[in-house]
Order: C-alpha cells, then structure tokens, then sequence
C-alpha cells in the first residue's frame, strides 16, 4: 500500500529518491525549485515553480482580507452592546484563532491530497460524493451571501441615489439593476487575481466608515466626561429632546457584562463566522507564487490580523457611537440627512463613509459569486468525469491513487473505472492543472450561462425578499459551521492521519490532530446550538 510521500506517477529507478516522482509537477521542476521548495512531497497545482502562478504575498493577503471584511461587519456593533466588550473582545480572538488554524489545515489538506479546491479537498478525504454534495453546499450557501448583498447594495445606495445624484423618486431596485449591469465585466472574471484591485478599493473603502464610528464614539465619550463633571442637580428639563439627550449622557460602558442567553445565542454565530473566508483560500493558494508553507501561514495570519484589528475598531467604535440605541446594522444608526446644529464635519464623514461601506460591499460582490460559481462548475465537472472518465478530448489529466489502509488495490488504484469512485479512506489527486483549467471550467458557454444564471436568480431573490436579515435566517449559521470548521476539521483528521510519522520518515503533525478533534467537537456542538436557534426565531 502507499502513503502520502510515497505515490508515484511513474516506476522511479531505485538509486532516485523516492519523492522524484512524488507528482507531476515535482517532475518538471527545475533544479533551482528544490532550494524554494522544502517540502517537494507537497501535491501542488499548477507546479511550485510555474508561471501560472501571478499572485505575490501582498496580493493574496488582500485577496483574503476583502473576503473576510463584507457585509458581515455592520452586525459586530451590537455584540459588542449586547455582550460588553470583554466577552465580543475574547469571543472575537477565540473566532480569529480558529479561522487561522482550520485556513491552515485545508491548505495543508490541499497540499497533502492534491486538491485544488474546496471540493477536490473533501473527495480527497472522504470521496467523489462528498465532493459533490459539499460544491452543492458551498453554491447554496454563497448563493444566499450574494441575495445579501444584493439587498445591502440595494439599501445603502438607493438613500445615497437619492441625496447624492438628485434622483429622489428612484427605485431600488433599477438601483441595483444599474449597479450589476456596471459589475458584469468583474462578475464575469475567473481569478481571484483578477479582482486583485477590489480588494484594494474595498479594505480601504470600509476603512472610511471605520474612522467616522471611531470618531463619533470618541466625541461621545469625551462629552460623556464633561457631562460628569457639570453638576445638573436641580435643573428642570425643557422638552423631551433633553431628556433623551440626559439618558444618553447617562449611558455606561458596558466593559465586563454577563450576557443573557439569549444575547449570547444571538451573538454567538456573529461573533464565530465574522472571519468566513474558507471558500476562497485554496485559490488564493493555487496563485501564490513559491506557495511555500511558511509564506502561506504567512499569509493567512496577516490577513486575519489585519481583519481583526479593522473589525474590531469598527465595532468597538460602533458602540460607542450609537451606545443603547445600536441597531443590528449600523449603518441605520448613520444620519442620512443633515440635522440642523449638527456637526458639518461629522455629517460629510458619515457621508463619505456611507459611500465608502456601499464600495466595499459592491467589490466584494465578486469575490463571492467566484466560488459560488465554481461549485456549481464543480458538480458538472463530477457528473462529467463519472460519464466521460479521462475523455482524450477535454485534455484533463487527474490521476486518483488510493493512500495506505484504502480499500482499493494497488494495481487498480489508476484503473478508469476508479478514478471517479467513491471511497472511505482518503487518497491523492495527481493533477498537472488546477480543477479551474477542466474543461467544464474552460467551456465558455458554461461560465458565461452560469455566471448569468447566478445573477439573474440572486436579483430576482433580492427584489422578492424586503430585508436582509430574512436571507440569513434562511441560509442558516448551520451551513457556515460546516464550511468553516467542521468539514476542514475533519478533512485535516482523515488526511493528516495517513501521513507518516516522524519515526517512519514522515512529519505528521500529530498535535494539530489533535487540535482539529477538539474543534471539530466545539463546531459541532455550535452548528446544534445555532440551528436549534435559529428554528426556534422561526417560529416566534
């Protein structure tokens, strides 16, 4: 039987190291790629060293970033009021954590199985029809994501429309009609690396409506410290605005507050999927150039640093800002119109960032429906290869070999009939290409009729549904346990077990093992808790 540093491609002559012929693309390299590559076992596609590979470590960690920071973040204001700020602040470092270690393990997984997406990871572990059945999750759920932010683009931008271009009896939807009619040339690309300048528009976007919370929670509370040091006793109220003005100058921070259950339920799937982002992290990896381990734990810790400390400012500053009154989307605690005797400076902040929150969401829109369409591209592509295995006239090579303990026999393991056949014990994808150069994936009419198809059912969804929050109660926190923690935790425990040990001359990483148990464990139970939550909202 083999394991993961022994399959061979090819008989390799006995005074060869045996990880000449680890793969395809560790065949081809040249000799300066073993001084870059420490770890040549790795299946990678495209190759270490190809040319194929366009995206250097600033571009990638952006490319995560602008995936992470969406919509999402307008909700992290009322964690904060609800929970105080020592338990969304550990709750927050707990969620950044374990982002990090399972973007880690699917990496590693992609790496160890030679799968070149989400998909082609969970067949490595689990077989063709997990793979299939969790592309169909993966395209549900970011199919609801993107009827989100149709909504969100729809909401913010209409107002802004409105006061801003001088339409004011515009419709929102033509709004948004508009809006993806602009997009279609990003909706259509095929690469991350593509959308490369979304990414920078987008972080620096959101990073506008950070600074205006920010400062307005600063402002609140250095009128809160004069208001303690006036002393009012005594005074009478003229009117009612004063009195409300006395109840917010009354407001106390709320910095180490036992939440209720309900607040915690209610909490709980903000605070442990604001750093979702698992879908796009193995295309990130397949265009990393030298895609060293390091350079993408590199990666990925600097993406989720950067994203905690922006989310963090934003929704720390967001309760500030609005105090008691924070709503679960801040941006409803955001003027739209300018009161009299209000602060100039703050209105056109406000304004600016507005603007700055609708830029980001409109530019993450495609990030999204990337991967959404590449699941749905995904099935075809299983439902091919089952019915066309190894068809001479797509000129996809991907070669499927049994690891140690699999049921499979040697000498069948590269039979045409297997390549495609479900299986228990986890195995290796021989591939040159990623699943992205298939021809399912190259077909022209596939991507552009998908692409429409995404995009004509997600409107015609945002334009039946009035609010957002409708939307995520239907695509459920359940679906994102299971894409961010609990399928990759269970693919690194099925994968990396079949790696040798140090002993044996591997380097299993026996620790992490044990790591991704326990979260697989604590997933679980938060995917029970969520959707028993979740069902229960449903039906008050």
């Amino acid at each position: 039987m083999k394991n993961y540093q022994s399959i061979q491609t090819e008989e390799v002559p006995p005074s060869e190291p045996v990880f000449a012929a680890t793969q395809i693309n560790s065949s081809n390299s040249n000799n300066n790629n073993n001084i870059k590559n420490a770890h040549p076992q790795d299946h990678l596609a495209p190759p270490f060293d190809s040319p194929e590979r366009p995206s250097n470590l600033f571009v990638g960690t952006f490319n995560l970033i602008a995936t992470i920071v969406g919509g999402g973040v307008l909700s992290l204001p009322i964690v904060f009021e609800k929970c105080g700020i020592a338990f969304t602040t550990l709750g927050m470092i707990l969620s950044a954590a374990m982002t990090y270690a399972t973007l880690v393990m699917l990496c590693y997984c992609g790496r160890r199985g030679g799968g070149s997406s989400y998909g082609e990871v969970v067949r490595s572990a689990f077989g063709t029809r997990m793979e299939e059945g969790v592309s169909w999750l993966l395209f549900v759920f970011l199919w609801f994501v993107i009827v989100a932010y149709m909504i969100l683009i729809r909401d913010i931008w209409t107002p802004l429309v409105r006061q801003v271009g001088g339409w004011s009896d515009a419709d929102g939807n033509y709004v948004l009609l508009g809006i993806t009619v602009i997009l279609l040339p990003l909706l259509f690309q095929r690469s991350l690396h593509a959308l490369r300048y979304n990414c920078y528009i987008g972080s620096a976007s959101i990073f506008v409506l950070c600074i205006a919370l920010c400062r307005g929670g600063w402002q609140n509370l250095h009128n809160n410290d004069d208001h303690d040091d006036d002393d009012n006793d005594g005074d009478y109220y003229d009117n009612i605005s004063d009195i409300i003005e006395e109840e917010d100058n009354d407001f106390t921070i709320e910095y180490f507050k036992m939440p209720s259950l309900q607040d915690a339920l209610f909490s709980f799937p903000i605070l442990s999927l604001c750093f979702l982002c698992h879908f796009n992290i193995i295309s990130i990896q397949n265009a990393l150039h030298e895609p060293t381990r390091q350079r993408i734990q590199n990666l990925t810790k600097y993406a989720i640093l950067a994203s905690f400390l922006l989310m963090y400012s934003f929704g720390l500053g967001g309760y500030l800002y609005a105090r008691s009154s924070t709503e679960g989307n801040i941006l409803l605690n955001v003027p739209t119109v300018r009161e009299p005797g209000e602060d100039e400076a703050e209105y056109y902040l406000f304004l600016l960032g507005r603007i700055g929150c609708g830029t980001t969401i409109v530019f993450a829109w495609p990030l999204m429906l990337l991967p959404c369409r590449e699941s749905l591209l995904e099935v075809v592509d299983v439902w091919f290869h089952h019915t066309h295995p190894r068809d001479s006239t797509t000129e996809d090579e991907i070669f499927e070999v049994p690891a140690e303990g699999s049921p499979f026999e040697e000498d069948d393991a590269n039979n045409d009939d297997n390549v495609c056949s479900p299986h228990i014990k986890p195995s290796v994808l021989i591939r040159h290409d990623p699943i992205q150069s298939d021809y399912i994936f190259r077909n022209a009419l596939l991507h552009y009729g998908s692409t429409m198809f995404v995009i004509i059912t997600c409107y015609l969804a945002a334009v039946a549904v009035t609010g957002v929050a409708v939307v995520w109660s239907f695509a459920g926190s359940s679906m994102a346990f299971f894409i961010a923690f609990i399928l990759p935790c269970g693919c690194f425990v099925v994968i990396e077990s079949a790696v040798p040990t140090a002993e044996e001359g591997g380097d299993r990483k026996g620790g992490w093992i044990w790591l991704a148990r326990g979260m697989f464990c604590l997933s679980a139970v938060g995917a029970v808790v969520c959707t028993v939550n979740n069902t229960m909202s449903l039906w008050r």
